[in-house]
């Protein structure tokens, strides 16, 4: 088909329209099936208009019959369609509805689907994003030649990364690179026998333990010294006074360094349901030249897949020795400088400058 589309080209019914860009042969199968992922889209609101009808016969003989007799009998309808032609139009919507786009996935296992596009979300009518632990129903767009999993077809799939940033209750924020699914059945259990790239604990809280117990860079444990970190860092630089971190011996024994060196205003212990947390006043600093900046430079040194040690000579001196290094030790977690006083050394688990 050559040429453009000079008829049915311009809006007549809606207030936005899809518009073919590519010469195409377009079946009845595929209108329908545009038509409702428009109002599921829509939610079932606004209205929809159908541009194009299949009106040219496609014929199919069927296999080991001779040549002539005439042509076969028709199989199914197509609409010729060229570019510029209008496919759909819609009306009764917003424009964030009327441009929004199903979201494609990455498939984070071996099963043989390569890339999913979400359809819905299951347990949630009225919810429009999905987020990590979220079942979700997908179509297959792209799947591994001569495997279980075909092209096109539907299936179950769980989240497991998303680029929307996750917050936990610690303040502390993670985001990957790219939206990735795994797919499940009905029981929840993955089809695949490997996972690839990192997963969240979040999805062990969901019991989702067989996706867990599969994936190589699962962090089983908590970072607690990292996840206060994180959060006061987190607050600094929102230029919140206020932070709230989860009690343990080891951040209260932090936070009162901290308090003892001047870097925070106030700390003070609360309850809540038979959880303990450190609610801590932050310091902010005020200069002339600069309206605000960050009075708090915390950098985390020692972490669970690397531990690093030194000895009271080797201690290193931040700013020359204005900073403060906290290292946990056979007497407890104390400052660089008492550490050289006493001669011992000990993980270093963090600076502060």
């Amino acid at each position: 088909m050559k040429g453009i589309s000079y008829r049915g080209n311009h809006i007549c019914f809606g207030k936005y329209a899809l518009q073919a860009l590519e010469p195409a042969w377009i079946t009845s199968r595929q209108i329908e099936a545009g038509r409702r992922a428009m109002t599921r889209n829509a939610r079932r609101g606004g209205k929809i208009w159908v541009r194009i009808f299949p009106d040219k016969p496609v014929t199919v003989r069927p296999a080991e019959t001779r040549m002539g007799s005439g042509k076969g009998s028709p199989e199914y309808w197509v609409a010729v369609v060229k570019p510029g032609r209008i496919l759909y139009e819609m009306g009764g919507v917003t424009e964030n509805i009327a441009r929004r786009k199903w979201t494609h996935l990455n498939v984070a296992d071996n099963s043989g689907a390569r890339e999913l596009m979400c359809i819905r979300i299951l347990g949630a009518s009225n919810r429009r994003y999905a987020h990590i632990g979220d079942v979700i129903v997908a179509v297959i767009k792209e799947a591994v030649p001569n495997m279980p999993l075909e092209k096109s077809e539907v299936v179950r799939a769980v989240i497991v990364r998303t680029c929307k940033e996750l917050k936990r209750d610690s303040g502390m924020i993670i985001r990957y690179d790219d939206n990735a699914a795994v797919v499940i059945d009905q029981e929840g259990n993955p089809k695949g026998t490997r996972i690839f790239g990192a997963i969240p604990r979040e999805l062990r809280q969901l019991n989702f333990t067989k996706i867990v117990s599969l994936a190589p860079e699962f962090i089983m444990g908590r970072d607690t010294i990292a996840e206060i970190i994180t959060s006061i860092r987190n607050a600094d630089m929102d230029r919140k006074r206020v932070v709230r971190i989860a009690s343990t011996n080891i951040t209260e024994n932090i936070v009162k360094i901290l308090f003892r060196e001047g870097f925070i205003e106030n700390v003070r212990k609360h309850r809540e349901k038979n959880n303990y947390f450190l609610v801590l006043t932050l310091r902010h600093r005020r200069n002339r030249k600069r309206p605000y900046r960050n009075f708090l430079n915390l950098k985390r040194i020692s972490r669970p897949g690397l531990r690093i040690y030194s000895n009271s000579q080797r201690i290193p001196r931040i700013l020359g020795g204005m900073g403060i290094v906290i290292l946990s030790t056979s007497r407890g977690i104390m400052t660089d400088r008492e550490a050289r006083l006493e001669g011992i050394g000990g993980e270093i688990l963090c600076y502060i400058c």
